[in-house]
């Protein structure tokens, strides 16, 4: 993790933040339950930016899920040829 710009209580933060997430990542049983641990991570991520000022961040989560989902039904539409 490059700590260049991140004062020793921001680092400190984001190793607790790795020491929380990784093992529960790292335990996940199948793909939709790291789906699911991820998911978890990013809506609290989203939360805490919103607690920190950054009002649209939830809306903005919102929108990468949206347009990552939009793809995926995108290729599968392809594959199957209608």
């Amino acid at each position: 993790m490059s700590t260049s710009g991140i004062g020793p209580e921001a680092l400190k933060r984001l190793r607790n933040l790795s020491e929380f997430w990784g093992p529960k990542m790292q335990a996940a049983t199948s793909d939709a339950d790291l789906a699911r641990i991820c998911f978890d991570r990013a809506k609290a991520a989203a939360k805490r930016a919103q607690r920190n000022g950054q009002a649209g961040a939830m809306h903005a989560l919102a929108g990468q899920l949206a347009q990552w989902a939009s793809d995926m039904e995108r290729a599968d539409a392809t594959r199957h040829h209608g």
